[in-house]
Order: structure tokens, then C-alpha cells, then sequence
């Protein structure tokens, strides 16, 4: 059954420390003994309050006692015992065929058991099977105290250096690298042997991160936060690091959710009615792109093989850990899988040390399997990994912005257009150092004919880009509009049928214009605003949004062209929509005002009374780059914006100053000057 039952060697070891820990253990040696360069015999050994000659009998040599279970209670020393089904145990008979186990409490004498399951495969009945027990009258290994000391010989596995330091990273990961110092449960590796000797120690692997989170989560709400940007002396580029807390979030960033099946729904998560208590979550996130990579200040294969084996967020219950989570073959919380499907944004578990802490007497909804590898997959199971997975998304949230400034300092090829930078200077170079005038024109003409074909490339993969991002916002619009008109249509209510009718063709109207090939011309403003604001009519009903705009009295033009315009301007606006609906605003406004205040052009200014820009403008315009929570989202919306806008000779600006625009009173009176982005569109043709 230790074979059948126990997947491997680690999680063997594992059982038996835990049985410690539950014996009120404060120690824990786990002995890796040697003869001639082989593994002969393993130890574990602790000085718990032991077992009696009683407990051995009834409890150690019977399989499946629920006495702990029965006892889920705070023990003598505090703890409440992590094993359940009583087969831990059995764990000693996975390691190898010869089992000598040496036990001592405070009032009895010490008792030697040896176990031999050679013997049982020559035996023809159960008679021919014996356990030796002996009582030492006089303590032999227990001289001075109590404990259990275990000794495995004729292992069942031939131990090469590899698995033996596998082995040792597993042991000496039961104990959490982010506890406070203060746990009463200590595991300790030795050996006779160096086999151990050069792997890395956490506190050397941690002051080379560069990226740091801690959250604590209870009941519906995050009571603490805290992340911190700390650069090397060396990043010298960087002014100083940063730190965000509690207070730095809006009220909807505090409480615990999971987002739903549909767009932008959140579903609020109760860590007290599953039964999960409170979660503590510790992350450290490190930086390996080569060119910030270079400034470490650790040797640079020792950490990324560390982080190799030892990246991911590992689970712990009042400080032992729960196997498997954060192994290598377990991607518990899809980081990778995320990773893979979004490009950019996301970390991955070969970057991030993790873990995540739990109190015994407060989750009981989260029970063991049978076999040893991870909470049985039940709802509060769900729940536990969606509360976790949402701390690590606005910690991650952070470091996006940290990491986009480092990019920014020093990755090489910062211009915006790197490829047109790169190639005005060949141009220049060819101009300088080619003296034959046929050559250099031959030359020059293959620079030209490239200059084309990229911007052309690149317009498509804008213009695409823009048309899938829009696509989901459309989408949704038409799905609630269908949902709505044939419950309509089913309660033969003609008059709204016929509302919703014409709503959903000006949304597929609004779309197919965005879809348009269109060239820059000379047109008025208000058109674009009029099919934008139609495509979101009936969202701004659902949503109870109030939108205040001088459109129909405006007849200011400017040079842009319409598809791109009406692509751009969807965009800032559904993004005003999901942050007043993520803020629980109560009185929703959204501003959309033409104006001629910014010199050169004509300019369409929207602004919201939600929470505000979340992040530094230059950061938003990046690819990739997203305030919003559990990063749901591209991060690409504003980037495109900003290069279409630039495509037209126009600008996307963020104001951060409200008085810098003449807004009417409606706007002032009712708050609507948060999150202002101005799209300016030339007044001449350029």
C-alpha cells in the first residue's frame, strides 16, 4: 500500500515529516548516510513527544486510524495535526525494505521496532512474518528527551546525485522562504557525503529580484498590500524604486473577486462561506530579459537555473507546505497556460518565487487527497485559487509599470519606430559614404521601396489589430441586444422589438464603417461621435451611464479618416465605461466635448467621473500595458489608439491638468474631469 498509494520518494519523506510536525516536533533532521559513494540509509529523526508502546501498536501498525481526524483540535504545543487518513505512515515502506523505528514519551520506556519486508516474501503465512519490539529499559538513543527516530536501510531505490538533490529541494521547501522567522517547525538536511553542497540559498536568489508583493486576503476584502519596486545599485538610469499600498487602491480593487464568463464581470468571493480563512500571498518576481538581465548581481546561470527549479507559488498550511503545488508539471494557477495565450503582460513560473500561507483551524474546506497531491477540486478548491490568482494579478499590475520603464531606459531599439530610425540611417550613410551617383540611386531606390512596404505592413497590422480589439466590444453590444429582442419578440411586444431592431442595425452599421477603407479628408467631427455614441446607446441605458457632449451643436472640421477615428474613439469610450461600472459609481457621466482650444487642431475631449488614469501615460500607450484587474484585456487598446491618431498627423494626449480645458459647467458641476484624453485631428491637410 506505501508503494501503491505514494507517488515518489519526496512525497514518502513528506508523510513522515509531517508526522513530526504533528508529534509537536520543533526539529526535524532528515539523514543522507553514505558508504562508498552509495546511499545506504536514511534517517529521519525528531524530538516530538514520541509514541508509546500503545500508540505503535493501535495506532503506527494499523492502517487507516482516523485519530487525528478525531482529534482536529489544537494539540500541547498549539497545532492542529495535518494528517487525516492515517497512512502517512506508510510512507517509511516506500523508501526502502528494512524499517527500524525508535520511539520514546515522557512516561515510557523506549521502544525499538524493526521491520524486515524481505522475510514477508518468503513467509507462507502470516505467523512466519514477525515484528520485533523491544523495550529499552535504559534509553539508548532518547537519553535526555522524547522523539522518534526513523532508519530506512535496503532502500528500494538506487539514489543518483541528480534525484538526491531533487530530493533535497523538496524537503527544504516544506518550510515557506517568506515566513517571518518565527515558526515552531524547523527541517533540517544533512549527509556524510558533499552531494549538497553548491545549491543556492533563498536569501542569496531573493537580492536579485527585482519585483515584490505581499497580500493578505480575509473574509470578502484584501486587509493588506504592499509592492515594491527595488532596483540594483547598478540600473543607475532609475531615480529611485516605488511602493504601492492599500491606500493607493480604489475601493474596487479591495475586495476579493473573480472574473466571470462574460465581458467584464466580476463575481465577489467569500474566503469565510468556503470555508478557506484567511490567505496570506508572498511573491518575489525577477527580470531575466538580457538586457536588464546583464545588471544582475548574481551569477547569472546559478539564478536561472534555481529559478528553474524552484520557480512557482507553493501553498502552505500553518507552515508546512501542501505537495504539489509550485512543482514544475503543476501549473495550478495557469500562469504558464496565460502566458502562452497573451502575449505580453503576464510572468511566467520560471520568473516568480511564490508562496501561499493558510491557517489549519480556519480551511477545512480545502481537504487533502487521498494520494497526497493537492486539495480535493471542489468548489472551495475554485474559490481558493480564483482569491489567489486575483492578488497575483495586481501585484503583476505593478510590475508591468516597473518593468515598461526599465524597457524604456534600456533595451536597445527604444524609438517608437525603430525600423524607420534604423533606416534613415543607412539612408544617411549611403548618402555620405556611396560617391558613384547610378550605385547610390540603385541603392536608394531598394531603401525607398522597403520604407513603403514596411509602413504599408504596418498599417494592416494596425488597422487589424484595431478591428479584432473593437470586435469584442461590438460583439457584446449585439449579444445583449439579441438576447433582449427575442425575449421582446416572445412576449409579442412590438413596440420594443422595434427599438431594439433599429438599435441593432445602427451597432452593425457603426461596425461596418469601422471596417471601411477610408483616406484622411476633411469632414465634421460630429459624424464619428454621433455612430460611436449610437454603437453604445444601449450600453449607457444597462449601465446607467449619462453622457454630456456639444456634438449636435458643433460644426467644426478637421482632416482625419473615419473608420480609424471611429475605431480610436471606441475605444477611450468603452474604457470610461468599464472603469465607472469597476468603480461602482453611483451618478455615472461621460463627457465627450469638441473644442479648438489645443492649437493646430480640433480636438475631441472625453472624460468620465470614475476613479481616473491609472497609470503614467507614457506606460498606458505601450503595448501590453493595463490598469485593469486580473489583467483581463489586451493592454493594447490605447497603444493603437495613439499610432492611428499618429497615422492621421494627429496626437492622443492625456491632460492632467482639468483647468487646461474651457469645459462647460455641466461637466465641472457634475465631477466629469477624471481620466481626460484629448484626440486632436489637424485642421490642415499635412
Amino acid at each position: 500500500m506505501g508503494e501503491d498509494l505514494i507517488k515518489n520518494e519526496s512525497i514518502a519523506l513528506f508523510e513522515l515529516i509531517k508526522n513530526s510536525y504533528d508529534a509537536c516536533a520543533k526539529h526535524c533532521i532528515v539523514d543522507f548516510h553514505f558508504e562508498d559513494l552509495n546511499l545506504s540509509r536514511i534517517t529521519i529523526e525528531d524530538d516530538g513527544f514520541g509514541m508509546s508502546r500503545d500508540t505503535i501498536e493501535q495506532v503506527w501498525l494499523v492502517v487507516g486510524t482516523d485519530n487525528k481526524k478525531k482529534n482536529l483540535i489544537l494539540n500541547e504545543c498549539g497545532r492542529i495535526p495535518l494528517g487525516e487518513k492515517g497512512i502517512g505512515r506508510l510512507g517509511v515502506h516506500k523508501l526502502g525494505d528494512k524499517i527500524t523505528l525508535i520511539t520514546k514519551t515522557k512516561d515510557s520506556t523506549e521502544i525499538e521496532l524493526r521491520i524486515d519486508w524481505t522475510k514477508l516474501y518468503s513467509a507462507k503465512s502470516i505467523t512466519d512474518f514477525a515484528i520485533d519490539l523491544i523495550e529499552n529499559t535504559i534509553p539508548k538513543t532518547f537519553t535526555t528527551g522524547t522523539g522518534v527516530k526513523l532508519i530506512v536501510e535496503r532502500l528500494k531505490t538506487n539514489w543518483d546525485r541528480r534525484q538526491l538533490r531533487e530530493v533535497h529541494r523538496n524537503i527544504t521547501s516544506l518550510n515557506s522562504p517568506f515566513s517571518d522567522g518565527n515558526d515552531s517547525f524547523n527541517v533540517i538536511v544533512s549527509s556524510n557525503n558533499n552531494i549538497f553542497e553548491g545549491l543556492p540559498d533563498f536569501e542569496d536568489i531573493k537580492s536579485s529580484a527585482l519585483y515584490f508583493g505581499h497580500c493578505k486576503m480575509r473574509g470578502t476584502e484584501i486587509v493588506e498590500f504592499k509592492y515594491e519596486f527595488k532596483p540594483w545599485e547598478k540600473l543607475d538610469k532609475v531615480d529611485q524604486g516605488r511602493i504601492v499600498t492599500l491606500q493607493d487602491f480604489i475601493e474596487a480593487d479591495k475586495t476579493i473577486k473573480a472574473v466571470g464568463d462574460k465581458r467584464d464581470e466580476f463575481i465577489p468571493i467569500n474566503l469565510d462561506k468556503s470555508k478557506i480563512g484567511e490567505i496570506e500571498f508572498d511573491i518575489i518576481i525577477f527580470d531575466t530579459d538580457a538586457q536588464i538581465f546583464n545588471f544582475v548581481n548574481t551569477e547569472k546561470t546559478a539564478l536561472k537555473k534555481y529559478l528553474s527549479e524552484n520557480g512557482g507559488i507553493r501553498v502552505y498550511r500553518d507552515g508546512v507546505r501542501v505537495y504539489n503545488y509550485g512543482e514544475r508539471d503543476n501549473d495550478w494557477l495557469g500562469i504558464d497556460l496565460r502566458r502562452v495565450q497573451r502575449v505580453g503582460g503576464n510572468v511566467s513560473n520560471n520568473i516568480i518565487v511564490g508562496s501561499v500561507r493558510l491557517k489549519r483551524a480556519e480551511s477545512f474546506g480545502l481537504v487533502e487527497k487521498t494520494n497526497r497531491e493537492g486539495f480535493i477540486e471542489d468548489d472551495s478548491y475554485f474559490n481558493f485559487v480564483q482569491a489567489v490568482d486575483y492578488a497575483l494579478s495586481l501585484v503583476v499590475r505593478e510590475r508591468n509599470q516597473d518593468k515598461a520603464l526599465l524597457s524604456t531606459l534600456y533595451k536597445k531599439h527604444r524609438a517608437i519606430e525603430p525600423v524607420l530610425s534604423d533606416l534613415n540611417d543607412v539612408i544617411n550613410i549611403v548618402e555620405e559614404k556611396i560617391r558613384e551617383p547610378e550605385v547610390k540611386q540603385e541603392v536608394l531606390k531598394y531603401l525607398s521601396r522597403i520604407n513603403e512596404q514596411y509602413r504599408e505592413v504596418k498599417d494592416v497590422l494596425i488597422k487589424s489589430a484595431n478591428a479584432g480589439l473593437n470586435l469584442g466590444i461590438v460583439i457584446h453590444e449585439i449579444e445583449k441586444l439579441i438576447s433582449e429582442l427575442t425575449d421582446s419578440i416572445g412576449k409579442n411586444d412590438k413596440e420594443k422589438s422595434t427599438r431594439l431592431s433599429l438599435s441593432l442595425e445602427k451597432i452593425i452599421r457603426g461596425y461596418s464603417a469601422m471596417l471601411k477603407k477610408s483616406d484622411i479628408k476633411l469632414n465634421k467631427l460630429n459624424k464619428i461621435i454621433e455612430i460611436v455614441l449610437d454603437n453604445f446607446s444601449y450600453r449607457f441605458i444597462d449601465h446607467e451611464i449619462s453622457i454630456i457632449s456639444n456634438w449636435k451643436d458643433s460644426n467644426l472640421e478637421a482632416y482625419y479618416a473615419e473608420s480609424e477615428s471611429i475605431s480610436v474613439l471606441t475605444n477611450i469610450v468603452d474604457n470610461a465605461i468599464f472603469w465607472l461600472k469597476y468603480a461602482r459609481k453611483e451618478d455615472r457621466f461621460i463627457s465627450i466635448y469638441l473644442t479648438e482650444e489645443i492649437s493646430g487642431f480640433i480636438s475631441i475631449i472625453i472624460s468620465d467621473n470614475g476613479p481616473g488614469f491609472g497609470l503614467p501615460f507614457d506606460v498606458a500607450i505601450q503595448p501590453f500595458q493595463t490598469k485593469k484587474p486580473s489583467n483581463i484585456g489586451s493592454g493594447l487598446g490605447l497603444h493603437v489608439a495613439n499610432e492611428m491618431m499618429k497615422a492621421m498627423k494627429g496626437q492622443l494626449t492625456l491632460i492632467t491638468d482639468e483647468n487646461d480645458i474651457d469645459f462647460p459647467d455641466p461637466v465641472r458641476k457634475n465631477g466629469v474631469n477624471k481620466a481626460i484624453i484629448a484626440l486632436s485631428f489637424p485642421k490642415e491637410k499635412k
